[in-house]
């Protein structure tokens, strides 16, 4: 099953005065504290939908391996508008049997939390605290044209409640910041320092090598972003990177595979058009694999290894 996930930070917080998405609580963002919760959970495609302060966003997280979408229309739409934009990335890459969603100012929910949703079948799958139903939410792609489709005032609440024979699911969890916005004063800085605890956790960076590494996790990225959008230029907008890093990136590439990966074809300023070959396809997609096998390992070692101990 293959996942994604789409992060709204689009606009200015209607609850606070400065631009929540970028504030910091402790040593990380509240943008970056939702990337961790889902990236703990095993879900490595994450859509950032940002607006205000787009350029300073994409570089505070060029090193999460995040797709960076822009709403321009973010001063004069709701958050509803950057909840499309997400969506429909994900539904017309047509390989997504699901997608979370969750605003970036609620930013302390749980990693099992996250695993408990991910169980559970339903076209619309929701966290529950206390009786009351919070975020991330868990959508099927399947249900994503008729909330794109929604014109109505209500925003996604709206558009789910328009859909006939919607199967929704609530699912109890012992987690309460799945209701808690990012500016309750002290409830806040109590579930930041439950939430710092709870982000210890081994992360495995996986590269392949034979006189210097070659490939990474930000080359697969990057031959992803421009399968996609069939530039280079744009697939490296997307992942915060400039045009000669990402051109760098593909060199090093292909001269450690000897081939050719991605095919070019000139175009003035604009960069022309690229196309990933077969090849390149098939690196993609078989690296991606094998860095979730190897996470998935790194996390039953680190529990064999630190579970039980008194440590954190």
């Amino acid at each position: 099953m293959q996942v994604g996930a789409v992060i709204a930070a689009a606009g200015m917080s209607s609850r606070m005065v400065r631009f929540a998405q970028l504030m910091k609580i402790g040593s990380r963002t509240m943008t970056e504290r939702v990337i961790v919760n889902f990236q703990q959970a095993g879900i490595r495609d994450i859509v950032i939908v940002a607006g205000h302060r787009f350029e300073q966003m994409k570089k505070e997280l060029r090193g999460f391996g995040v797709t960076c979408l822009k709403n321009e229309h973010f001063e004069s739409t709701r958050m509803f508008a950057s909840v499309k934009i997400g969506l429909e990335y994900f539904y017309l890459k047509g390989s997504y049997d699901k997608v979370f969603f969750a605003p970036a100012d609620i930013p302390f929910f749980m990693t099992n939390t996250v695993e408990k949703l991910l169980e559970q079948k339903g076209d619309l799958i929701q966290p529950v605290y206390a009786g009351k139903a919070g975020h991330p939410i868990l959508l099927r792609t399947c249900i994503i044209p008729q909330i794109l489709a929604y014109t109505g005032d209500d925003g996604l609440r709206g558009a789910l409640r328009s859909i006939e024979g919607l199967d929704r699911k609530r699912v109890a969890v012992e987690d309460e910041a799945v209701l808690m916005e990012a500016d309750t004063g002290a409830d806040m800085q109590r579930l930041a320092c439950l939430h710092n605890a709870k982000l210890i956790h081994p992360k495995a960076e996986v590269s392949l090598e034979h006189c210097r590494p070659f490939f990474s996790a930000q080359s697969a990225a990057l031959l992803r972003q421009t399968e996609e959008t069939g530039s280079v230029r744009k697939a490296c907008a997307r992942l915060g990177i400039s045009y000669s890093k990402g051109w760098s990136i593909i060199s090093d590439a292909e001269d450690g595979m000897g081939c050719r990966l991605i095919e070019r074809q000139p175009g003035g300023k604009y960069g022309g058009t690229a196309v990933v070959t077969e090849r390149g396809k098939r690196l993609a997609a078989l690296f991606a694999a094998y860095e979730e096998q190897v996470s998935r390992a790194a996390e039953e070692l680190f529990g064999q290894f630190f579970l039980d101990t008194d440590l954190f």
